[in-house]
């Protein structure tokens, strides 16, 4: 097996198509080109550890229902018989917690950058609809009133403004022959013998989301400075 349909909620998919730089097929139902596995970015690394055997044991942890979107993964750089696949079918823990982990992205994408638009002078409105125009997100994906609420509970939109992390490149080597991410170095290991697969990715899962994410150079997000 040299692919892999990967269930995703659509909104998701649509922050990946931006964050892995693929080219949209089709606008509805959204359809994006094949991502081909790689390990030097936080998503192609996490769902790297997740399709990683052993998972038998983990248990899947929440609803997956509202992934009806397919991310469409290539693996013709890996050896497929290496991955957790069950006759071509995913585990419900896998595919769970692959979008848990982008949700987790996505919303921490959202507070940066309502907090760098206020921080402007922008509208907490006008800073999430302009994000959900640059991530081409509709009410149907995922409605306006769903992330005000969460930019309200989680943003930390107090008096004192907090500067958001700086962006720029990937700050790091990721490699598979060491199980912590050391920040000194920049490079990502994974010694398993002690953790279990769910307890090794709950880590890494840590230690991904402390980086920055560097895809905001762009024309759009500067252009009203």
């Amino acid at each position: 097996m040299k692919r892999i349909d990967f269930p995703i909620k659509p909104h998701l998919l649509k922050y990946l198509q931006v964050h892995l730089k693929l080219q949209r097929l089709q606008d509805s139902p959204i359809l994006v080109e094949d991502y081909l596995l790689s390990k030097t970015n936080r998503f192609g690394f996490a769902l790297n550890q997740l399709l990683r055997k052993p998972a038998k044991s983990a248990r899947h942890e929440g609803s997956s229902e509202e992934c009806t979107a397919v991310l469409g993964v290539d693996l013709r750089n890996f050896n497929a018989a290496y991955y957790d696949l069950l006759r071509g079918k995913l585990t419900s823990y896998v595919v769970f917690q692959f979008n848990d982990f982008v949700d987790d992205n996505f919303k921490d994408t959202l507070y940066w950058w309502v907090r760098e638009h206020r921080a402007r002078g922008s509208t907490i409105k006008d800073a999430i609809r302009s994000f959900m125009v640059f991530y081409d997100l509709t009410e149907d994906d995922v409605a306006y009133e769903t992330l005000r609420k969460a930019v309200q509970r989680n943003a930390g939109l107090g008096p004192s403004k907090k500067k958001a992390a700086k962006t720029g490149d990937f700050p790091m080597n990721l490699s598979q022959k060491t199980g912590g991410l050391s920040q000194k170095k920049g490079k990502v290991s994974q010694k398993t013998g002690v953790l279990s697969q769910k307890d090794t990715f709950l880590a890494v899962r840590q230690e991904l989301m402390k980086l920055p994410l560097h895809l905001f150079e762009t024309e759009f997000f500067h252009a009203a400075r």
